[in-house]
């Protein structure tokens, strides 16, 4: 995946499962960042859930991931492997 971790991140979790970071953007704006990479990485948007945490699923081919997306200092993302 490419993911935008360039700027403004620090990884904290890279595995073949898991992968997590914190990022000292707002939450919107680093939602549209992830929603854009993902779907330019050839995922498709099968759930959205704007709650209190954003909770996103996606599937390509016959994979599937969530990304989560949540307040911590300033926003944090996790994607799983489902």
């Amino acid at each position: 995946m490419n993911l935008p971790v360039q700027q403004d991140a620090a990884v904290c979790v890279s595995s073949a499962d898991k992968f997590q970071a914190a990022y000292k953007g707002e939450r919107e704006q680093v939602t549209k960042v992830y929603l854009d990479a993902l779907e330019k990485g050839g995922w498709r948007l099968t759930r959205r859930d704007p709650g209190a945490t954003y909770n996103f699923d996606f599937e390509r081919g016959g994979e599937h991931i969530s990304l989560e997306i949540y307040d911590w200092e300033k926003t944090g993302v996790i994607i799983r492997k489902r």
